[in-house]
C-alpha cells in the first residue's frame, strides 16, 4: 500500500510564539477546519468552518482565508506567502465558501490536492509582514491553520469517519458525552493542581476507517481541553481498527459547583475526513 500522510488539519501555531501544547488550550487556538467531506468531484463547492476557542473571552476575532495550490513540494506554508494564494474572505466570519471554479483539475488530471488556509487574530486583520514574507497577526497572539482538499475525478470519495460513542470515567463510572452538551461529573472532587485523571474514550463506527490503495486508513483522536493535561494527546490506530481510543485527562482545577473545562475530541482519518465533538464538563 502507498503510504500518505494526514491529510486533515494542520495548526501552524500562534503568528510569532511557539506551537501551543499539544492538548491544552490556554491561548486563541484553531482545532479544526471542518468540511462536509474532504474530497469532491470537479465542478463542486465546499464550504468549511473554524472550530476554534479562545480562553481569553469577549475579543472580536479577525479571519482571513486563503485556497492555494502546495506545489510540488507540498509545502502548506505558501498560503501565508505574499503571491500565489486566492482570497477566499476575511472579516468576523469563522467559515467559507469555496466556489466550485476554485476547486478544478488541470487537462488529464484525474486528482488534485488544494490547501484550504485560515487565520484568526484578536482585534486586528492579519497583515503581510515584509521580514517573514507572509501573514502574521500584528499583536503575534492569534492562530493560523490548513487542511487540504482533493478534487476526485473518478475513484471513489473519501467518506469523513464517524463517532459512535465518546464518553468519560472515573471511579469505575462512566458518563457519556453528547455534543454540545453541559455534562456534570458527580465523582469529581475539589483540587487544584493534584487533580486525578480521567478516562476519555472515542468510539469510532465500525466503516470509520475505509479501504484506499490496497490497504486500509488509520484513524487519529486528538483531544483537546480548556484546563489541564492529556496524555497521550493523541491516539492512532492500526490500519483498519475501529476499537475505541483512550486518553486521560488530568484537569487543573476542580471547583464543585462549577465548570472544570471546556473538552473537545475530532476524529480525523488518512485522507483529510474528520468529525468533531465538543462538551462543557461541570462538577457537582
Amino acid at each position: 500500500m502507498r503510504t500518505r500522510g494526514w491529510l486533515g488539519l494542520s495548526v501552524l501555531g500562534a503568528c510569532s510564539d511557539p506551537l501551543p501544547s499539544p492538548s491544552t488550550v490556554d491561548v486563541l487556538r484553531i482545532l479544526a477546519l471542518t468540511t462536509e467531506t474532504p474530497e469532491v468531484r470537479p465542478g463542486a463547492a465546499i464550504s468549511a468552518r473554524a472550530v476554534w476557542a479562545d480562553p481569553v473571552g469577549g475579543r472580536t476575532i479577525h479571519w482571513r482565508w486563503r485556497l492555494c495550490d502546495p506545489g510540488a513540494a507540498d509545502d502548506p506554508r505558501v498560503c501565508a506567502r505574499p503571491d500565489g494564494a486566492t482570497e477566499l474572505a476575511s472579516g468576523e466570519v469563522d467559515r467559507v465558501e469555496v466556489p466550485a471554479a476554485n476547486l478544478t483539475l488541470r487537462p488529464a488530471e484525474t486528482e488534485r490536492t488544494w490547501v484550504l488556509y485560515a487565520i484568526a487574530c484578536p482585534g486586528a486583520d492579519a497583515v503581510i509582514d515584509p521580514g517573514e514574507a507572509r501573514l502574521v497577526c500584528p499583536r503575534g497572539d492569534g492562530s493560523e491553520a490548513f487542511r487540504r482538499v482533493t478534487v476526485r475525478a473518478t475513484a471513489p470519495l473519501n467518506r469523513p469517519p464517524r463517532i459512535a460513542a465518546w464518553s468519560i470515567g472515573r471511579a469505575g463510572a462512566s458518563t457519556p458525552l453528547e455534543d454540545g452538551a453541559s455534562v456534570s461529573v458527580g465523582s469529581l472532587a475539589a483540587c487544584d493542581g493534584d487533580c486525578p485523571p480521567l478516562t476519555l474514550t472515542l468510539t469510532p463506527a465500525p466503516d470509520a476507517a475505509e479501504a484506499f490503495d490496497g490497504g486500509a486508513e488509520s484513524l487519529m483522536a486528538s483531544v483537546y481541553v480548556g484546563s489541564g493535561t492529556v496524555a497521550p494527546p493523541r491516539v492512532v490506530t492500526d490500519p483498519g481498527a475501529a476499537a475505541p481510543m483512550v486518553a486521560r485527562w488530568t484537569p487543573g482545577r476542580v471547583v464543585l459547583g462549577g465548570e472544570v473545562a471546556r473538552v473537545w475530541a475530532v476524529l480525523r482519518d488518512q485522507r483529510g475526513g474528520e468529525a468533531v465533538r465538543a462538551v462543557t464538563i461541570t462538577a457537582r
